[in-house]
């Protein structure tokens, strides 16, 4: 018998998919995981911007649940290299 998908894993694709296709985000590296009524959101964006409209979107589509947005934010350096926050 296969495993039957939680509805938290549905709710965590919906999440996802939005977060990709909304243009106040639209980032495909952002990963969503729902734990005991808490969001937890890692990944990383290019701006500041982009991660407070990851919590503005979770916030509007999962008011209930409390999130955590730890989401970051690349800085290139004048070395090249990218350091994450």
């Amino acid at each position: 018998m296969p495993h039957e998908p939680e509805p938290d894993d549905y709710l965590c694709e919906q999440v996802r998919r939005t977060l990709a296709h909304d243009d106040r985000v639209g980032e495909l590296d952002v990963h969503v995981a729902i734990v005991a009524g808490k969001v937890f959101v890692t990944g990383s964006v290019a701006t500041e911007l982009r991660r407070d409209a990851i919590s503005t979107i979770v916030g509007e589509m999962l008011p209930a649940h409390e999130l955590h947005n730890d989401v970051s934010i690349p800085l290139m350096h004048d070395t090249g290299e990218i350091e994450h926050l």
